[in-house]
C-alpha cells in the first residue's frame, strides 16, 4: 500500500516544480518589455514631444513624468503607465502644454498627427497587457 502513495506523492511534486517552473519563466517574460516606434510616429514625437521630454529638456519635473529616450529602458509597469499617461495627454490634447505652444507654435501637432501618436500608443499598451 505504501509504494502507490509515495509514487502519487512523488508526482504531484514533479507536477508541482513544473508549474512553478513555467510560471517563473512567464513573469521573466512579462516582465520585460519595448515598444517599437515608426518612423511615423517618431517625426511626432520629434516635433511636439522630445525638446522637453528627453536629456535636453530644461525641466527636471518633466524629465521624471516621461523620457521618451529612455522608453525602452522602463520596466513593463512603468511603460504601460506611460503609455497610458501619453494616451490620456492626447486625448485631452494637453500635450505640448499652451505655455510651451506659445513660444514654439510650430510644435503643435495636427490632428491627424495626434491620431498616428494616439493609435501608436494604444496599440503598444494593449500588446503589453495581452
Amino acid at each position: 500500500m505504501k509504494k502507490p502513495v509515495s509514487i502519487i506523492i512523488a508526482a504531484l511534486f514533479v507536477i508541482a516544480g513544473f508549474v512553478q517552473l513555467t510560471f517563473h519563466k512567464t513573469t521573466e517574460v512579462n516582465e520585460s518589455a519595448t515598444v517599437k516606434i515608426p518612423k511615423k510616429v517618431q517625426a511626432v514625437i520629434d516635433k511636439s514631444c522630445f525638446g522637453c521630454h528627453s536629456e535636453g529638456g530644461k525641466s527636471d519635473k518633466v524629465k521624471e513624468a516621461l523620457r521618451w529616450d529612455k522608453l525602452n529602458e522602463y520596466d513593463k509597469t512603468k511603460l504601460v503607465s506611460a503609455l497610458d499617461e501619453i494616451i490620456e495627454a492626447i486625448e485631452k490634447k494637453e500635450m505640448p502644454p499652451e505655455k510651451y505652444l506659445a513660444n514654439n507654435p510650430d510644435a503643435k501637432p495636427t490632428d491627424e498627427e495626434y491620431k498616428i501618436l494616439l493609435e501608436w500608443a494604444e496599440k503598444e499598451a494593449d500588446k503589453l497587457v495581452k
